[in-house]
């Protein structure tokens, strides 16, 4: 179907919202875009607002990013998919442009991830506010954060505003880490930024 919808699940409806799609290639060549204004029901979906039509001469896999911007033109929304040329063979096999046909992302150039944190405790609770930037020219596919103890275990409890991306080259994502102070009882913990196609970056965090 290839179909762009979009779902509201607010008790408000909005109007003149704008939602864009663009189709990038494994070169990180744009192969497509569109965008159409919405009127958006309060708690409904304004289905197939637009076809995204995939050309014949593409790699086999492509990123699609779709995004939503309101009246004044702010992001409030975005996802990030990726697919393949697989044809759907069938419910009994494991085919098909969501499912296979994926070996070629592991021809992903590497990329490089800027980071920039603060931290800060406030009401007895310890934050870490990231700043994270794509500054390659390649998409940094599948990049984690992780926030570990001295063991290199999870800090648990801990929530993560966002943990996983994939940013296009130049974008940028704001992340916040919120752990309750009485769950770090250790001098030394670390940060760790890591990706599918980037080089994972260590920081030694002190708790004061």
């Amino acid at each position: 179907k290839n179909t762009v919808s979009v779902v509201n699940d607010y008790y408000q409806s909005f109007n003149n919202y704008k939602v864009t799609a663009d189709v990038y290639d494994l070169n990180m060549k744009k192969i497509f875009s569109k965008q159409a204004l919405v009127n958006l029901p309060e708690d409904g979906v304004v289905n197939d607002v637009f076809k995204i039509d995939f050309p014949d001469n593409m790699t086999s896999v492509q990123f699609i990013k779709l995004r939503l911007f309101d009246d004044k033109n702010r992001q409030v929304g975005d996802n990030f998919y990726w697919r393949s040329n697989s044809e759907y063979e069938g419910r009994k096999t494991l085919t098909g442009p969501t499912t296979a046909g994926f070996q070629d992302i592991n021809k992903l150039a590497k990329t490089k991830i800027s980071v920039k944190y603060t931290t800060s405790v406030k009401d007895s609770k310890h934050f870490i506010n990231l700043d994270l930037k794509n500054v390659g020219k390649t998409l940094s596919f599948f990049t984690q954060i992780q926030w570990l103890d001295g063991k290199g275990n999870p800090v648990r409890p801990s929530f993560y505003t966002n943990n996983f991306m994939s940013l296009l080259a130049g974008e940028s994502e704001s992340v916040e880490i919120e752990t309750d102070i009485s769950n770090l009882p250790e001098k030394e913990y670390y940060l760790v930024v890591k990706g599918f196609n980037t080089d994972t970056q260590n920081f030694k965090v002190l708790i004061k």
